[in-house]
Formats: C-alpha cells, structure tokens, sequence
C-alpha cells in the first residue's frame, strides 16, 4: 500500500496507548496492528511496534511479540529498537508477575549503555520507572526509592523538553514516578514525604492514578493521626470510585473507622 501522510494520525495512536494504559490490551493491540496496514513511514511504525510488543507481551502473545520484534530489528538503529523494546518486555514482564525476569532485562539494557547520550534521556527515564516497579513488587523498596529518584531528576523543565513526543512521554511518566515514591515512602513511614508525592500526581492527572493517588494521600493523613483530613479525602476519593486500581471495600471501610473514631471523640463534622 503507497504511503500516505496521514495514513494514520497522532490522534489514533494516543487512543490505542490510552486503552494500553486503561488495560484493555486486546483492543488496543488490534488498533495498533490494524494501523501497521495502513502506513510504511518509519517512525509511525516504530511507535505502533513498540505498543504491540507491550499488548502483545503481557498478553502472552509470543507470536505476534516476537514480529514485531523482528520488524524492529529492520529499522534503522537496530540495536537502539530492541533496546527500546526489550525494555516494553520488561515492563510486561513485571505487570505478569515475573519482577525478577524484568529486573534482569532492565539491568541489562542499563549495562549496555544503550540510553546513555543525553537524546536517550526519555527512554533513560522510562527505564528507571520500570526498574523502580520491578523492585517494589520484588519488595526492595529503598532500591526502588533510589531509582525512582533518579528517573525524577531527569525531569527537564517545561522549555527544555526537545519535542512534543517527548512532552508527551514525560507528561505520563512523571506521575507513575510519582505514585510509586509514594509507595515506598509510605513503607519507610516517611508519610508527609509520601503524601507529597501523591498530591503531585493531581499535577498531572485527573484519571484512575489520581483516583489512586487520593487513597495514598487519605491513608498518610490516617497514619499521621489526622483523622479529619483523610475523611475528607476519603469523601472526595468515594465520589470518584469505581476505579480499577482502587479496592472499593477497603475505602469504605476506613471511611467507617475514620467515622467511628470521631464520634467516639465527640466530634460531629461530617466530611463535604
């Protein structure tokens, strides 16, 4: 099929990653290898390959994983591609429940030096991201904590970022940095730093992750002693719910136990 312009758009490929990112990989991944039909420009088929090896990896589709890999390994600066890819295979990796094989693919990139030139800074960032995942669910959260802190510190300023593309990756990526700090500052009982990094997810977001966020922010004011706030927040969060990365049950129970533990002091505010 000849080459078109605008065979596909920007607008199509954010949609098919925004399902990526709500979960919905099927649907997602058949977006992405539909629009492969539709164009041979270069650079839309290395973004589109990228979201098909993340789809098609967590959904344990070696097949179709292993095209695309292919393809890539096509493209000019093969080496770079399969980094970039492998590094998605990391994170499908972690979201399957194998943290250890991603931390092993991570490091190895890392080794490699593949992102190392400062036109790399994106992928270094995103690389740091997942390693940090990878060491929260193998429940090494000070490691975590350090390379979580080194994926925020190569967060540039708002006139320094190169393009849109890149605006973009960072825009999605700082508050996923940023919920995960939140994680493992709470496990360090750290609670005011955590919440801080909570509230700087609403910066960014107003989808599930700051849904998510809130639950963090209610629960460090809940440890900290300062039961008013966090039912505040808790109200706030319940008019949000459902969401998918939130256990409803759980809210509503601390709801409960924030209630409970004012009336038993007296106090008769009730939560907005």
């Amino acid at each position: 099929m000849p080459s078109m312009p605008d065979a596909v758009t920007e607008a199509e490929i954010e949609k098919a990653e925004e399902l990526r990112g709500r979960g919905e990989l099927t649907t997602s991944l058949g977006m992405s290898r539909a629009m492969l039909e539709r164009t041979t420009d270069c650079a839309t088929r290395m973004r589109l390959l990228f979201n098909v090896v993340i789809c098609s990896a967590q959904l344990e589709l070696t097949d179709i994983t292993n095209q695309a890999m292919a393809e890539l390994d096509t493209m000019p600066d093969p080496d770079f591609c399969r980094a970039c890819a492998n590094m998605d295979r990391a994170y499908a990796e972690d979201q399957l429940g194998r943290p250890a094989n991603a931390l092993a693919i991570l490091d190895a990139i890392i080794d490699a030096g593949y992102f190392e030139p400062e036109n790399c800074r994106t992928q270094r960032y995103q690389l740091f991201l997942f390693k940090g995942q990878a060491l929260i669910s193998l429940r090494r959260p000070a490691d975590a904590l350090e390379s979580l802190d080194k994926a925020h510190a190569l967060y540039p300023s708002p006139d320094s970022t190169q393009s849109e593309d890149q605006r973009r990756i960072f825009g999605w990526v700082e508050p996923s940095i940023q919920i995960n700090r939140a994680n493992c500052l709470f496990s360090f009982d750290r609670f005011e730093e955590a919440f801080q990094a909570a509230a700087e997810v609403l910066r960014w977001t107003d989808g599930d992750l700051a849904t998510f966020a809130r639950q963090y922010m209610a629960e460090c004011r809940l440890a900290q002693g300062r039961v008013s706030e966090a039912l505040e927040i808790y109200a706030d969060l319940k008019k949000r719910l459902p969401c998918r990365l939130v256990d409803e049950a759980r809210v509503e129970k601390e709801i409960t136990n924030c209630m409970d533990y004012l009336e038993k002091r007296g106090c008769t505010t009730k939560p907005s």
